[in-house]
């Protein structure tokens, strides 16, 4: 299918560089490209659709004058008709000794314990570059027969919408349109600056877009490739008609002999920025959205003079940008800390966007004996589902305020005469006895923490770094708490569990605890 004009998010199941691909439900084996020169080497991408278990069970092959050799692992997450995928994939370096036509040995990977073997995937290597044998008269060889590129390439700056509201988060990437080149590279200038005016700007992780790989423009029919090293999360901050996302590329042809380095200027992408409708719902920050509101670690019970803790949540499909805590006027509710966590992920509508989660923590002052009712929390945003403003209230169950506890219990008079100093063999005594028990205790308490770590890394099997971080995002860990597991089980291979323990932290023992309660909780 190819457009003329707009450029839209059309994600196909089609890469952009030329390369034979072997379709299969789960694994698929891509080889880019099927044509290079002698000393170059090709690159086997094996992709499986899910995160079920995934490995190579070859990792250097030889056969029939073609080496594969493997070169390591990934995830990506794939964003295809609007919709998100996680693929993980596996890659080859493929290289040959000699010119000619080869075919590519089998080579086996297992996931979700089944066995996947590559079919005949068919690939040229040709002779390399000749350079003139007289080098004094042409000491600048150049590739002679070869086409030049008739029309110089052209990377334009796209997002996935051009009208939006303001506050509403957006995603934006560059691509490059061309035509003579065997094997585009594309990379940003360094030294150059992005133009985003009055967006804020965040770099997504492991996503990749995919688009069409010809398409009509300016009337010449252009290849593209999506520079997918930075694909850019934005979100707007003043309404308005603005261009975004000029900047410079460096651009050419990695397959083509002393080919000369191009710089690009950008075309920026037009957008508008609309401003929300004006019947705002008082309270309203900002957000925009669909969310929900809850109450957590709520007591029902206080003495008088302590301080009730709350903490209220608010999660959802959007940007945390416009969340901020409800501040009540003449209120004994004091606003104490925020936490706040944005990621892009699949929705549970099936689309991809981002999903945030906001927790505010707060404190109340009782004073004295009886019921506590707070007042009601409220939450405004504009729903992007039904396009109006929505407010969510939250109302406090009742707290019972008991009186203040008795801290000083009278002592019962005792006549001086009548006591009794210990001897100092008694006090020695137990002096010994209390030793050893701290001792005992000290060390029962850590082989019994050290057991929950042994615990807690059988748990994981042998998922490592990107695998498992992927599990431990799924079961709900934090991002900082993901990276301190994957380096824990990381050292774990290295030296016991009871070793890892006690080079550890007070703190971050505690925490290893925590996060193994917290996993036992969600199985």
């Amino acid at each position: 299918m190819i457009n003329s004009g707009k450029f839209s998010l059309l994600l196909f199941l089609i890469y952009l560089t030329p390369f034979t691909r072997a379709i299969s439900s789960e694994v698929e084996f891509n080889l880019i490209p099927n044509e290079l020169s002698l000393g170059e080497h090709a690159k086997l991408e094996v992709r499986a659709h899910g995160d079920k278990a995934f490995r190579a069970l070859q990792t250097n092959i030889k056969k029939k004058g073609v080496r594969i050799q493997f070169s390591g692992s990934g995830t990506e997450t794939q964003i295809i008709n609007f919709k998100v995928s996680k693929s993980q994939i596996l890659n080859f370096y493929v290289s040959t000794e000699t010119e000619g036509s080869f075919t590519l040995p089998e080579i086996s990977v297992e996931y979700d314990h089944k066995t996947y073997t590559s079919p005949p995937i068919s690939f040229k290597v040709s002779k390399k570059t000749k350079q003139s044998q007289n080098q004094w008269f042409n000491p600048f060889p150049f590739e002679m027969g070869e086409e030049v590129s008739p029309e110089p390439p052209e990377v334009s700056f796209h997002t996935n919408k051009s009208i939006f509201y303001n506050g509403e988060p957006i995603v934006g990437y560059y691509v490059l349109y061309y035509n003579g080149y065997r094997q585009p590279f594309l990379e940003r200038d360094p030294n150059q600056s992005i133009s985003f005016p009055y967006f804020l700007s965040e770099t997504l992780k492991q996503v990749s877009i995919q688009i069409e790989p010809e398409v009509l423009r300016n009337n010449q029919l252009k290849k593209t490739l999506v520079y997918d090293k930075e694909i850019y999360g934005l979100t707007g901050i003043k309404a308005g008609r603005f261009q975004i996302g000029r900047t410079k590329f460096i651009s050419g042809d990695s397959l083509r002999f002393n080919s000369l380095q191009e710089t690009v200027n950008t075309t920026p992408a037009t957008v508008t920025v609309l401003e929300l409708p004006p019947n705002k719902p008082k309270g309203f920050t900002g957000a925009i959205g669909n969310f929900k509101l809850n109450l957590t670690n709520y007591p029902k019970i206080v003495h008088s003079g302590e301080t009730v803790y709350y903490e209220i949540t608010i999660e959802g499909e959007g940007g945390y940008e416009g969340i901020s805590p409800m501040l009540v006027l003449n209120s004994k509710a004091n606003f104490i800390s925020q936490n706040k966590i944005k990621t892009f992920r699949k929705l549970d509508s099936g689309e991809y966007g981002f999903y945030s989660v906001v927790k505010f923590l707060f404190g109340y002052q009782t004073e004295s004996p009886g019921k506590l009712q707070i007042e009601p929390y409220q939450f405004s945003f504009f729903s992007l589902k039904e396009n109006q403003y929505k407010t969510l209230k939250l109302i406090f169950p009742e707290i019972t305020i008991l009186s203040e506890p008795k801290r000083f219990v009278e002592s019962e008079k005792v006549n001086p005469k009548l006591q009794s100093r210990p001897s100092i063999f008694a006090l020695v005594l137990i002096a010994i006895f209390g030793v050893l028990f701290y001792v005992g205790y000290k060390r029962y308490t850590f082989n019994r923490q050290s057991k929950m770590v042994s615990e807690l890394i059988q748990s994981l099997g042998k998922k490592r770094n990107v695998f498992l971080a992927d599990y431990l995002e799924k079961k709900g860990i934090q991002k900082v708490d993901t990276q301190f597991l994957v380096n824990l089980l990381n050292d774990a291979d290295k030296q016991s569990a009871e070793e890892v323990f006690k080079n550890l932290s007070i703190q971050e023992k505690t925490k290893v605890i925590f996060l193994k309660k917290q996993l036992q909780n969600q199985e």
